[in-house]
């Protein structure tokens, strides 16, 4: 990226961010919602403090433009809770990425969170939280255990990793043992 004199590369990334979120005023409005300059603010200030909370750092403009999308038709997101649901899912979302190790793709942890946050939540952010945390965080860390487990088991059962082939003993001469 090559930043002009003047400005700053953050001051820029944040400037996109806040274009990319402009920019989905007319996929929203479909669902009777939009973002007002002061609302796109406070998505990309939140932003940043989601990422200083969960000690990430991001390039490009982030997941609240995935968010704001996502979450657009759920029959519990209006235009009075939009705002306020967008940075607690942008907190969870960042949450949830270190807790899954990262292991989980973008898209597929969005969709995961907008159907439990329609069907098992009932939009309900603190029982969405628990059960993504609980659920995703346990199946990953039990898939890295199964994983070192299994390794582990590949090694120890296999008699060529701790056999030396070039062993030779030490001692090649006569033994008390030998008179």
């Amino acid at each position: 990226m090559i930043v002009p004199f003047g400005h700053s590369a953050a001051g820029m990334q944040l400037a996109a961010a806040g274009r990319e979120l402009e920019a989905c005023n007319p996929v929203i409005a479909r669902h009777g919602l939009s973002l007002s300059a002061q609302d796109i603010e406070t998505l990309v200030a939140g932003r940043l403090e989601a990422l200083q909370a969960a000690g990430r750092i991001e390039f490009g403009a982030g997941v609240a433009q995935d968010l704001v999308l996502a979450f657009a038709s759920s029959p519990y997101v209006s235009q009075e809770t939009l705002i306020e649901t967008i940075l607690e899912l942008q907190d969870l979302f960042y949450e949830v990425r270190n807790e899954t190790l990262d292991q989980i793709p973008d898209d597929e942890l969005i969709g995961t969170m907008r159907s439990l946050f329609d069907e098992l939540a009932s939009g309900d952010l603190a029982y969405l939280a628990e059960a993504l945390l609980d659920g995703l965080g346990r199946q990953v860390r039990e898939e890295d255990a199964a994983m070192n487990a299994l390794t582990l088991a590949q090694h120890r059962f296999n008699v060529s990793d701790w056999v030396d082939e070039t062993y030779a003993p030490a001692w090649e001469g006569a033994s008390w043992l030998d008179e």
